[in-house]
């Protein structure tokens, strides 16, 4: 196992528990997302576990080699068709190979998107140094993390939120969450802007409580 596969390796629930979050604000519903994940690693297979009983429409394991998905010539070009047909009717795609070759790249997400007829995919690319291209993430409706964003989003902001079944925490509270919703949609904000943003209200509200979760609704509520 290579330093930077070793470093994720202890941590794949919080992976999987950032992870998601990214779900919940991208869908609104676990309930509605087929996951599928491809990989020959055992750390992804590890976090992937993670899913198994978080209510998904779909869970599925695939883990072949790549050559079971991709033709590959000898000057290292790609056919990637068969893996388009096995991906398309997927909202959440993980992918990690020990190879370092890079299997997604835009015209590949290009096509995935036509055929969902624009609605969202993740992407949560587990390869080290990683088997995506990084401007995959630029394409609308395309949310591409990898594990170092994760990670990281986890230590920075979900680790630092008590999320169980007697949380008073505001980001579950249904009217507020509504209500933020509205305006994110307004101000055309990207996934990061809207977590950092929530992050701030988090904190805002530990600090000051009822009233200060009922006076942000009202002025939300200006909003509408």
């Amino acid at each position: 196992m290579s330093l930077k596969e070793n470093t994720f390796s202890s941590k794949p629930k919080q992976i999987a528990q950032a992870a998601k979050q990214v779900l919940l604000r991208v869908f609104g519903n676990l309930n509605k997302i087929s996951l599928i994940v491809i990989s020959d690693m055992s750390l992804t297979l590890n976090i992937a576990e993670n899913f198994k009983k978080s209510g998904l429409k779909k869970y599925d394991v695939c883990n072949k080699p790549l050559e079971k998905f991709l033709k590959i010539d000898d000057s290292n070009n790609i056919n990637s068709q068969k893996l388009l047909k096995l991906l398309k009717d997927y909202e959440m795609i993980m992918i990690g190979y020990k190879s370092e070759i890079k299997i997604i790249d835009k015209e590949f997400i290009k096509g995935i998107l036509k055929y969902r007829k624009q609605k969202p995919v993740f992407l949560v690319d587990c390869g080290i140094p990683g088997n995506i291209y990084v401007d995959v993430g630029m394409i609308n409706n395309c949310f591409l993390f990898d594990l170092n964003d994760l990670e990281q989003l986890y230590s920075s902001w979900i680790e630092n939120i008590p999320i169980n079944e007697n949380t008073n925490n505001e980001l579950y509270d249904v009217e507020l969450k509504s209500l933020l919703d509205e305006l994110f949609k307004k101000l055309e904000l990207n996934l990061n802007q809207k977590m950092l943003f929530e992050q701030i209200i988090n904190n805002s509200l530990r600090s000051g409580g009822d009233e200060i979760k009922l006076n942000l609704k009202s002025l939300l509520k200006t909003f509408k």
